[in-house]
């Protein structure tokens, strides 16, 4: 379907990701799309509908009842962890308030914290032996799970 709206003019992004499958007499490489069923395309508002006619489209992801928007840098993002990274060292994790983790790098590496707040790439975090709150970018430091 990627290629098919390619075709047709559109800016399409399906991310893929490559994988190891066994077939009956082999391991063979394939590359497999990231988001199953899911791929990004880039449309002004008023060309949508001709969307719903081309053949293998579902429907629209909606958020708030509105079309879902990525951002350009979210999708220039992902294509960078998926061209510095391989599937194996991504490891997505959700933290929770009160959760204790140990920040990896940044100006307080070392530390053990509590998490008071995370909200998409910041993190509120409240480390005890300073007794101070910090609001870190988890796009420059790196936290870790403690337990």
């Amino acid at each position: 379907m990627a290629q098919r709206l390619t075709q047709m003019g559109y800016e399409v992004y399906c991310p893929t990701q490559r994988i190891k499958k066994r077939w009956s007499d082999r391991w063979n490489w394939t590359d497999q799309p990231l988001f199953t069923s899911h791929l990004f395309i880039q449309i002004d508002p008023e060309r949508r509908d001709a969307i719903y006619f081309v053949p293998g489209f579902v429907r629209f992801l909606f958020w708030l009842k509105r079309p879902a928007q990525v951002h350009p840098q979210e999708i220039d993002t992902l294509k960078r962890w998926l061209n510095d990274f391989t599937p194996e060292s991504i490891h997505v994790e959700a933290f929770k308030p009160g959760q204790t983790l140990q920040v990896q790098s940044g100006a307080f590496q070392g530390q053990e914290a509590d998490v008071v707040e995370h909200r998409g790439e910041s993190m509120l975090l409240f480390i005890p032996s300073l007794q101070l709150q910090v609001k870190v970018d988890l796009r420059h430091t790196e936290v870790q799970a403690l337990g």
